[in-house]
C-alpha cells in the first residue's frame, strides 16, 4: 500500500486490533478513490478530520428522493458534512453498501461517500441491520484508522453504536444524534411500552433498537439532540440525564433562495395557480398522519366551500405508482378521507418525491404548508417550507415547534383536531397581511436558525472543544472528564454477540409464572438496599436465554428495569475454542471428563455479582464474545447498572453460583427436543457432526440433572408449570 509500509501496517493492525487484510483492501480503495491515507500522530486540538456514520438508507447528493429510510436524516448528514468540507474540513460518510451503487463517491473538495459491505448485496431495512453492526464497525473502524480520524458522529441507533466502536478503538470523541428515538416512536403509535411484545415486534424492531441507543448514549462523549424532547423522554423513561445540548436541523440554500426565480411554469406543468393551493411534502409515513391534512382541506371545504372554491390540496412524498407497504397504507387512508369529506380528485394533486428545487419553488408559490403530524423528531419539511417564506400550519408534535411562537413564526395545531386547524386555514385565506406577517417572521427565525452553514459551524467548535478534552458550552448534564475509552456498552448486546434469543410460546407461559416472583423479590432485596439476581439454569437449548430475554421486557409492567448478562461470555474459551476443544475430547474419548462446570470462570462471574446486588454500584464490566466476528472475545465490557432492579443470569450451570437472590431451573431436558437441536445447531454449521452434539447434551444431562436440588423455582418439562423447592440454603426468593 502506497505510503505504508508492511511493518507499519501490521503495526496498525495490532493498535487497533484489526486485520491487515482489511487495512490493505481500504488502502487500496483509498489510493483509488483520492481520500487521504493519514496516520495519527498525536491527539489534535482540532477536529480537521471527521467521520460520520449513517449506514442505513439510499445515499447520492442529493440524497434520491422516495426510496425507504432516506430522508431528513441522509438530509442532515450530507449538509452538515458539506458545511465542515467548506470550512476546510475532511469529511468521509460511511454508509453500508448493497447493489448497484459505486463504494465511494466524491461530493466535492474534502467531503467523500464510502460505502461499506456486510450482509450482502440487497438493500437491508433499518429495522433489520442490527445483527450487520459488529461487521460493518469492523470495517468502520479500518476506514477510520486509515483516514486519521480525530472524531467520530453516528447518526441513529445503527450509526450511533459503530461511532463508540469507532471511538472506543482510536480513542477519540464520539459524539452521537439519534434523529428519532424508539420510545418516542412507540409513544406516538400507541404502543405499550409495559408489554413485552411492543419490543419484539418484529417489524419495528423495538428492543433491538432500545439496546443500541442506550447503550450508545452512555458511551458518547455528547449527544446533539435535535429537540428537546429527546433528552427529556430519556430522562422520565430511563431517569438517565447523558450529556447533551440541543441543536436543530436545517433547510437547504435552495429554499431559502426560492424567491430569486419565478418558478411559475412550474405550477402550470401541475395545474396550480400561485396561492391557490396547500401543500404537504414529506414522507408517507403513518406517524405523519397524512391523510390528517386531508381532513383539514375538507373540513375547510366543509366549513365555507366558497372560500375553498377552486383552491386545490398538493401532496407530496413517496412513490404513489408503485407504493411501498406503508406508503399503501397511507395512500389506503388518503383515498378513505377523501370519500368521508366527498372531495373530488380534482382537488388533491398527488405528486412522488420531488428534489430540492422544485419542492422550494411549489412552497414559495403556495398559501401555505400544511402538516398534521402524529410524531415528528424535528420536522424538516416545515424548516423548509419556512425557509422559502411560506406561511406554515403545523401539528404541535412536530419537534420544531420548541423553536417557533404560534401566531407569530407558525399556527400550531392539535393534530387530533382537523376542525381546528381547517378554521386557522381559512383565516390564512381570508387575511392576506397576516399571511405575509407570519410567513416574513417564520422566514427570519429560520435564516437565523435552521441554516446549515451556521449549524455546521457550531457543531464544529462543539468537536473541536471534545478534541482538547473541554466540554462545549451550554452542554447539559456533563462532566469535567472526557472519556476516551471504557466506553463500548453496545457489545454486551444479545444482537451484537449474534446469538440472540428466539422466543416462542412456551417462553412466555414460563415467564408469566415467573414474573410474581420476581417482584416479590425485588421489593424484599429494596428493603437491604440490594438488586435481585435471577439465575436460570439448565440444559442448551431449554429456553434460559429466551425466557430471561422476556422477563426484561415483562418487568415493564411494574415499572420496573433489568438486563441480562450473558453466562456462556464467562466460559474460559470462546465459542468457537470452546467448540474445538469438545471436538478434540470427543476424538480422544474425554469427552465426559472435559464437559462440566469447569468450563466456566463460576468465580469470575460470582464475585462480578457480588458487586453487582449492591444498589450502590452503577457499572460492571463483563466478558464479553461476539460470534459474527469469529467468536471475537471481549475481556472488559462495561455494563449500566443504573436505574436497573435486576440482573438474569442464563447459563447452563448458573444454579452453582453463590451470589443470587432467585436460582430457576428448566427441566426441559434434550430427548424431547431433538428435532429442535437439530434445526438450531445445523442452522449454525451444516457440516457439523450432530452425533457429536448428542453426546455433548447426554453428558450434560447427566451433571444438570443433580443441580435440581440447588433451585429455588422448577420450571417443567411442559414450560407451563411452576414448582417451589426448599433449595439446600433454606432460603425461599
Amino acid at each position: 500500500m502506497q505510503g505504508y509500509s508492511e511493518d507499519r501496517l501490521q503495526k496498525i493492525a495490532a493498535k487497533y486490533d484489526l486485520s491487515p487484510d482489511l487495512l490493505r483492501e481500504y488502502g487500496r480503495i483509498f489510493l483509488s478513490s483520492g481520500i487521504p491515507v493519514i496516520s495519527r500522530k498525536r491527539t489534535p486540538r482540532h477536529a480537521g478530520r471527521i467521520v460520520m456514520v449513517s449506514t442505513h438508507g439510499y445515499w447520492g447528493d442529493p440524497p434520491p428522493a422516495g426510496v425507504p429510510d432516506t430522508g431528513g436524516q441522509t438530509y442532515y448528514v450530507l449538509e452538515v458534512s458539506k458545511g465542515w468540507a467548506r470550512a476546510g474540513r475532511q469529511v468521509v460518510i460511511l454508509a453500508r453498501w448493497f447493489s448497484p451503487f459505486p463504494r465511494v463517491e466524491s461530493f466535492g473538495n474534502n467531503l467523500w461517500l464510502l460505502r461499506i459491505p456486510a450482509g450482502g448485496e440487497d438493500f437491508v431495512r433499518k429495522e433489520d441491520i442490527y445483527p450487520l453492526l459488529p461487521e460493518l464497525a469492523e470495517q468502520a473502524v479500518a476506514v477510520s484508522a486509515l483516514f486519521g480520524a480525530h472524531a467520530v458522529m453516528g447518526h441513529y441507533a445503527d450509526g450511533m453504536a459503530i461511532s463508540i466502536e469507532i471511538g472506543e478503538r482510536l480513542k477519540i470523541p464520539a459524539v452521537v444524534i439519534p434523529h428519532s428515538l424508539g420510545i418516542n416512536k412507540i409513544d406516538s403509535l400507541g404502543y405499550d411500552p409495559g408489554d413485552p411484545e411492543t419490543w419484539l415486534d418484529e417489524h419495528y424492531n423495538f428492543g433491538n433498537r432500545e439496546s443500541f441507543e442506550l447503550s450508545a448514549l452512555a458511551g458518547a462523549n455528547l449527544e446533539i439532540a435535535n429537540t428537546p424532547a429527546e433528552p427529556a423522554a430519556v430522562k422520565r423513561y430511563y431517569g438517565k440525564n447523558y450529556p447533551h445540548f440541543i441543536m436543530p436541523a436545517g433547510a437547504g440554500d435552495a429554499f431559502f433562495r426560492a424567491g430569486e426565480t419565478g418558478g411559475v411554469e412550474l405550477l402550470h406543468r401541475y395545474g396550480l395557480s400561485p396561492g391557490r393551493y396547500v401543500i404537504y411534502f414529506g414522507r408517507f409515513s403513518e406517524a405523519k398522519n397524512v391523510p390528517g391534512v386531508v381532513a383539514v382541506f375538507g373540513e375547510a371545504q366543509r366549513s365555507d366551500p366558497e372560500s375553498l372554491r377552486g383552491f386545490k390540496l398538493v401532496l407530496v412524498g413517496g412513490s404513489p405508482d408503485n407504493p411501498l407497504a406503508e406508503e399503501s397504507v397511507v395512500e389506503d387512508g388518503v383515498r378513505d378521507m377523501m370519500k368521508a369529506y366527498g372531495i373530488l380528485p380534482d382537488d388533491i394533486v398527488r405528486l412522488p418525491s420531488q428534489g430540492w428545487q422544485t419542492l422550494s419553488i411549489l412552497a414559495r408559490h403556495s398559501l401555505c404548508y400544511l402538516g398534521m403530524q402524529k410524531m415528528e423528531p424535528f420536522g424538516m419539511g416545515v424548516a423548509e417550507a419556512m425557509a422559502a417564506s411560506a406561511p406554515v400550519i403545523i401539528s404541535k408534535a412536530a419537534g420544531i415547534t420548541e423553536w417557533l411562537i404560534d401566531e407569530r413564526h407558525a399556527l400550531i395545531v392539535d393534530p387530533d383536531d382537523p376542525r381546528e386547524a381547517a378554521g386557522k386555514l381559512l383565516f390564512l385565506i381570508g387575511n392576506e397581511q397576516e399571511r405575509r406577517t407570519i410567513a416574513l417572521q417564520g422566514h427570519r427565525l429560520c435564516r437565523g436558525t435552521f441554516s446549515w452553514n451556521g449549524i455546521a459551524r457550531l457543531l464544529g467548535e462543539s468537536i473541536d472543544l471534545l478534541c482538547r478534552g473541554e466540554r462545549p458550552q451550554g452542554e447539559a448534564a456533563g462532566t469535567t472528564v472526557i472519556r476516551r475509552e471504557g466506553r463500548a456498552y453496545h457489545r454486551a448486546a444479545f444482537v451484537w454477540r449474534g446469538d440472540p434469543p428466539r422466543i416462542g410460546p412456551q417462553h412466555r407461559k414460563a415467564a408469566q409464572e415467573l414474573l410474581p416472583w420476581i417482584v416479590d423479590a425485588v421489593r424484599t432485596a429494596r428493603d437491604r438496599n440490594e438488586r435481585v439476581i435471577v439465575a436460570l439454569g439448565g440444559e442448551s437449548g431449554s429456553g434460559k436465554t429466551e425466557i430471561a430475554e422476556y422477563l426484561r421486557f415483562l418487568v415493564r409492567r411494574h415499572a420496573l428495569r433489568g438486563v441480562t448478562v450473558s453466562g456462556d461470555a464467562f466460559f474460559r474459551r470462546t465459542p468457537s475454542e470452546n467448540h474445538r476443544a469438545r471436538l478434540r475430547a470427543y476424538e480422544e474419548g474425554n469427552l465426559d471428563r472435559y464437559l462440566g462446570p469447569q468450563e466456566v470462570d463460576l468465580k469470575r462471574l460470582d464475585a462480578i455479582l457480588a458487586q453487582a446486588v449492591k444498589r450502590s454500584v452503577d457499572e460492571i464490566s463483563v466478558p464479553s464474545d461476539c460470534r459474527r466476528l469469529d467468536s471475537k472475545r471481549y475481556e472488559d465490557v462495561p455494563v449500566d447498572l443504573s436505574g436497573i432492579e435486576m440482573i438474569f443470569i442464563d447459563l447452563t450451570y448458573s444454579l452453582l453460583l453463590k451470589n443470587v437472590t432467585v436460582k430457576v431451573f428448566l427441566e426441559s431436558d434434550y430427548h424431547g427436543r431433538i428435532q429442535q437441536v437439530r434445526e438450531r445447531n445445523l442452522s449454525r454449521d451444516p457440516d457439523q457432526d450432530f452425533n457429536f452434539i448428542l453426546k455433548v447434551l447426554e453428558s450434560e444431562h447427566r451433571i444438570i440433572r443433580d443441580l435440581k436440588t440447588e433451585a429455588h423455582l422448577v420450571v417443567t418439562n411442559d414450560y407451563d408449570v411452576l414448582r417451589i423447592f426448599p433449595p439446600q440454603d433454606g432460603r425461599t426468593p
